[in-house]
């Protein structure tokens, strides 16, 4: 794909700039003339911008298409033209120049599954395995609504994680500034005063005295560069991939995060894996598309290596036993949904619990918590306070003897 800027009138005869993408410089003609627009100018653009930041499509957007899609589809409009029809209302704009990308690519004959593969940095591979398997049942409407529901569910608990996180860090970030700024600039300051009297400090004032010392001496500046550069020699040696398993495997280790984590990850994957199966997407696909939904890189890991014996005869519950992460409540859910043949359906059921449970486990942590920061906040600076205060009650009283 090729990108080429363009000058064209529309229909009202006023001047209409942009860019698009397309393979050559007929298709990008044809698109204009799709969009009714009268080409003055076209030349493919040299300047190309490959960041996948840029380029990819957030769950919520990716959701709305999904859903708006299902409507056109299900009313008996082509995909072609459903495609160009949510282009034109999808906002930004370069969403809606990546749906006509797909849209011309399905007008030159290939399905749409094909059309969005070409976009992997858009367009994942579980959302593509999903409307692949719409397009192979003939429901590729009803599959796009359900993966628009299962989008929607997606996008809010990553908000809701994101939202549980700010007012804390924000409040912790505040607390560390201003616990900062009165150790450096007002704690040496003031208690300087008192040094030219020639009496033992408290014990509390010398150890905050000491701290502001460490603090504002260039050797400990120096330290701390010195250990951030040193932290990022095994990054460098053994590979961010390697260092971040090693991480992830130490957070399952840590007992109220790892609760939170695997409440996530393991809804997500669930989730997946049930829409996935009433797609008719064979299971050792299905499990390894989902896998790709779990955040924790050594969860995620330890799941695929567990899923290939699947492949051997053996089941989904017994293959993920030998992931210790996995609570034995989600591997008896799963054993219960294989006995009985309605594994989606069990799936389904499991990820919305532990979906609720992440949610009010979130609750109850985000309640806690704010007070927590507030309450250590106001301890550090009282004890600043009273480490001031110390050595003018300490000179009240001696004035007063005397």
């Amino acid at each position: 794909m090729a990108s080429f800027s363009y000058k064209a009138l529309d229909h009202k005869g006023e001047t209409e700039k942009g860019f698009l993408v397309a393979e050559n410089i007929n298709e990008a003609q044809n698109e204009l003339k799709n969009r009714k627009l009268i080409p003055i100018k076209l030349k493919e653009s040299k300047q190309r911008i490959n960041l996948s930041f840029f380029s990819s499509i957030s769950n919520s957007k990716l959701s709305l298409i999904s859903r708006q899609l299902s409507t056109l589809i299900n009313s008996g409009i082509p995909v072609d033209q459903a495609l160009d029809s949510v282009s034109e209302q999808i906002e930004p704009p370069r969403i809606g120049n990546k749906l006509r990308q797909v849209s011309l690519k399905v007008k030159s004959g290939y399905k749409l599954s094909e059309s969005l593969e070409e976009h992997p940095e858009s367009f994942d591979r579980l959302f593509c395995s999903l409307i692949k398997a719409g397009e192979s049942s003939g429901e590729l409407g009803i599959i796009l609504e359900k993966t628009s529901d299962f989008l929607e569910k997606r996008a809010n608990m990553s908000q809701e994680i994101t939202g549980a996180l700010v007012y804390p860090l924000i409040l912790f970030t505040v607390a560390i500034g201003i616990i900062s700024l009165l150790l450096v600039y007002v704690v040496p300051d003031v208690v300087s005063q008192f040094s030219s009297l020639n009496r033992e400090l408290p014990l509390l004032t010398k150890s905050l005295l000491f701290l502001s010392q460490v603090m504002t001496n260039p050797i400990f500046q120096i330290f701390i560069v010195s250990f951030c550069l040193l932290a990022y020699i095994p990054l460098k040696y053994f590979g961010t991939k390697k260092v971040k398993l090693k991480f992830d495997e130490i957070l399952l280790k840590i007992p109220v995060i790892k609760n939170f984590l695997l409440d996530a990850d393991l809804s997500r994957f669930t989730s997946s894996l049930s829409l996935l199966r009433l797609g008719n997407v064979s299971i050792l696909n299905a499990l390894k598309i989902s896998s790709d939904t779990i955040s924790n890189s050594y969860l995620r890991s330890s799941i695929i290596k567990a899923s290939s014996r699947v492949g051997e005869g053996e089941s989904i519950a017994k293959s993920l036993e030998r992931v210790n992460a996995i609570p034995p409540l989600v591997i008896q859910m799963i054993q219960n949904g294989e006995k009985s043949g309605k594994l989606e359906d069990m799936l389904s059921k499991l990820s919305d619990y532990l979906e609720t449970r992440f949610r009010n486990s979130t609750k109850i942590a985000m309640n806690l918590l704010e007070p927590l920061v507030i309450i250590i906040l106001g301890v550090f600076v009282a004890l600043i306070v009273l480490a001031i205060l110390l050595p003018l009650i300490q000179l009240n009283t001696f004035t007063t003897t005397l």
